[in-house]
């Protein structure tokens, strides 16, 4: 199966963030590559339990060590970023941080940070990979605007040896076709899927 990059959209709705997404597959296929854009809207993914179901349960994976594994999605959603070459993520800000459904998601990462902190090789073991992102905030000002979305998201992605390279920050984004309105955010986006893409299948040496 050809190797292809994990674009994860995830706003509520279908807007700006979208378009960000649509963009940065157009810029991994002008670069060679695939991708596939992942709505998370479009999944379900329940709360985590804080139950520690998966610090005990030592041999199951994905669906398998959460015991809430087999009613949702959220081991569907968490198979690329043992795959991917490169992660894109294209999210809005909602009260300075991520949607509810991406956090909720993440928190369900939990289950990893316990597979790596036991030092088992099918986490630990996952090559060092980059992550991408585009924010999109309708708030034209906030000097920590971004701030709880990118600590978030890093720490989230260490747990798949995925570390964050670039964020592109867009404010005042508000209305449903703004992003659209401006060429220049439109062109950097493109640019970060195209370079990217690049960077990852890059022949070593």
């Amino acid at each position: 199966m050809t190797a292809q990059a994990a674009i994860y959209a995830c706003s509520h709705r279908r807007g700006n963030s979208d378009h960000a997404a649509e963009l940065l597959r157009q810029g991994v296929e002008k670069a060679g590559g695939k991708a596939e854009v992942i709505r998370l809207r479009k999944h379900e993914v329940l709360h985590c339990l804080a139950c520690g179901y998966c610090d005990s349960n030592k041999d199951g994976r994905l669906a398998d060590r959460c015991v809430l594994g087999a009613r949702d999605e959220a081991a569907k959603l968490f198979a690329p970023l043992f795959a991917a070459p490169v992660v894109f993520f294209a999210s809005p800000i909602y009260f300075y941080h991520v949607p509810s459904r991406l956090k909720t998601w993440m928190d369900r990462g939990q289950q990893f940070w316990q597979a790596a902190m036991d030092k088992e090789p099918w986490v630990s073991g996952l090559p060092r990979r980059k992550s991408y992102s585009v924010f999109v905030a309708g708030r034209p000002q906030g000097e920590r605007l971004f701030e709880g979305a990118l600590l978030s998201l890093k720490y989230f992605l260490l747990n798949f040896n995925i570390r964050p390279e670039q964020t592109l920050q867009y404010r005042g984004i508000d209305e449903f076709k703004d992003l659209e309105g401006h060429e220049n955010y439109c062109k950097e986006i493109r640019r970060m899927g195209y370079d990217a893409w690049q960077d990852a299948t890059e022949p070593l040496g």
